[in-house]
Order: C-alpha cells, then sequence, then structure tokens
C-alpha cells in the first residue's frame, strides 16, 4: 500500500488524530486512516479513483449527505480545541471583504485587462452585495453563534472544494485534506460548499432547495442557522475568492481556468439573486 505524507504542526496532528477516533467511534467512517509521527507528519493511505466534481448531480448528492453526517457525528466532541489562534468563520468573512476592498480600490494597478475590465464592469456590485450581507450579519446574534459553536466542539472542515472530495474504485465517497479543520461554525461548511455547487451549475431552478432538503434530510437545521443562511447567501463567496487569488497570485489559482469562472458568475448575478430571493421564503 502507497502512502500519502503531509507536513502537520506536531500539536494539530495530535488533535486530528484524537477528532478521527471519536468521529469514528460516533460512526463516520469516510474519513481515510490517518497515522501520525506525533511530531510533524500524517500518512494517510493513497487511494485509487477520482475527484469529484460539483457538475454531477449523483454524486452532489452524495457529498451533500456525507458532509451532513460528518456534521452530526461531529459535535460536542470530547477532544479539547486545538492549541494557538482559531481564525473562526467571522474573521475568514470579515477579511475576505476587506482583501476584495482593497483589490477595488487600486484595480488601475492590476497587470491582466481582463480582470481590470471585469472589475470595472461588476466589481462594485459585488463589493456592495458583500457589505450587505455583512450588515445584516452584524444584526443577528452571528458572532455569538460561532462563538458558541466553537466552545461546544462543533467540528467543521472548512476548505470544501471539490477536489476534497474522492470516489474510489469501488464506487465509495471519501472526505479528504483536513488541515483547515477546527471547532467552527459548522453552518459556515453547508454555506461554502451549497456557493460552489451553484456557481460551478450557473445557478439552476430549485438548485438551493435541492442541496439544502439533502442536507436536512440527515442533520436538520436549527433556526438561527437558517438565519445565518439567509444573510451568507447574499455574500458574493465564489467571485471575491477567485478574484482575490488570482490578483494575488496565490497557489492553485490560474488565469486560463478562473477567469471564465469568474465571468460566469458575474453573468450569472441575476440568476443567484434569485435563488436567493426564492430561499427567503423556502
Amino acid at each position: 500500500m502507497w502512502w500519502i505524507a503531509k507536513p502537520f504542526d506536531g500539536l494539530k496532528a495530535s488533535w486530528l488524530i484524537q477528532v478521527d477516533r471519536e468521529l469514528r467511534e460516533r460512526g463516520f467512517q469516510s474519513m481515510l486512516p490517518m497515522i501520525t509521527d506525533g511530531e510533524s507528519w500524517i500518512l494517510t493511505p493513497f487511494i485509487q479513483g477520482k475527484t469529484c466534481n460539483y457538475n454531477n448531480v449523483s454524486e452532489v448528492i452524495r457529498m451533500i449527505h456525507t458532509l451532513a453526517f460528518f456534521h452530526q457525528a461531529g459535535r460536542y466532541l470530547k477532544t479539547p480545541p486545538p492549541s494557538g489562534a482559531a481564525f473562526l468563520f467571522t474573521h475568514r468573512l470579515q477579511r475576505r471583504l476587506q482583501k476584495f476592498y482593497q483589490i477595488l480600490t487600486r484595480m488601475d494597478q492590476i497587470e491582466d485587462k481582463r480582470l481590470r475590465d471585469l472589475l470595472t464592469e461588476a466589481g462594485t456590485d459585488f463589493y456592495l452585495d458583500g457589505i450587505k450581507a455583512w450588515e445584516r450579519l452584524e444584526q443577528i446574534p452571528f458572532q455569538e453563534w460561532v462563538e458558541h459553536e466553537r466552545m461546544q466542539h462543533m467540528l467543521a472542515h472548512r476548505d470544501l472544494a471539490s477536489h476534497n472530495w474522492m470516489m474510489d474504485q469501488a464506487g465509495r465517497l471519501w472526505l479528504i485534506d483536513f488541515e483547515t479543520a477546527d471547532y467552527d461554525a459548522q453552518v459556515g461548511d453547508l454555506w461554502q460548499m451549497t456557493m460552489r455547487i451553484l456557481a460551478a451549475n450557473q445557478f439552476p431552478d430549485q438548485g438551493l432547495a435541492t442541496v439544502l432538503q439533502a442536507y436536512q434530510s440527515v442533520r436538520p437545521l436549527k433556526a438561527m442557522e437558517k438565519e445565518i443562511l439567509a444573510c451568507l447567501f447574499l455574500f458574493p463567496n465564489e467571485f471575491f475568492r477567485e478574484m482575490i487569488g488570482l490578483v494575488e497570485r496565490k497557489r492553485g489559482y490560474e488565469i486560463k481556468a478562473s477567469y471564465p469562472y469568474l465571468k460566469q458568475i458575474a453573468v450569472n448575478r441575476k440568476k443567484w439573486k434569485k435563488q436567493i430571493a426564492e430561499f427567503l421564503y423556502w
């Protein structure tokens, strides 16, 4: 058997091994087995299979169900939180809004004309969408909810890109790459993944309802989580994330793939707004 080795802070590695053990005891088996040297590495077995994608509807439903089972098993865990700063969901969201604003105010310095033109065309509208979402979040106990989720040891993955889902040759689904996992608001996972699914499929009719119904068939959302989602869905996370990644030349962001995706999001802004309006009455 081949193994994949990833560098890890020793304390975080020990924490993740304990969390993994708890999840398995509670019946969640969709994480690859992990071993650690206790210092700086975590090893997981290499699996023959394929990376999932968010354009495949049947795969999406299975992924959403698995996420819900992961969240259900990862509530009120006994393992103490990892040491160090948590960088919770509220902080990450605010930081992304701030970064996009900084890009918007210096877009004349961006080398790629396509990005400058897209920001000129749609950047301000998306930024105002983000401001509106943030202002709505400030009117509800969002910060308190996130802090409560951490204190109660609610586990979140926090990086639900499609490449962090694998399907082996037997058709078994695996959730992988837990470097960013921590105790945090689980609703942030659902929101992040839902927005990526909708954007990848150009905001199809009933897309939002399909995802949320699949999730709630396993783990019903609490009233406050629905209220938070109603605000979060107004936040143009995918546009911000991709634009920031390209402008700051982050690893994994390439203009050839990301620019058409950004353009598609901008073109579908009205469809996104329509979906969110329907959710408010869902």
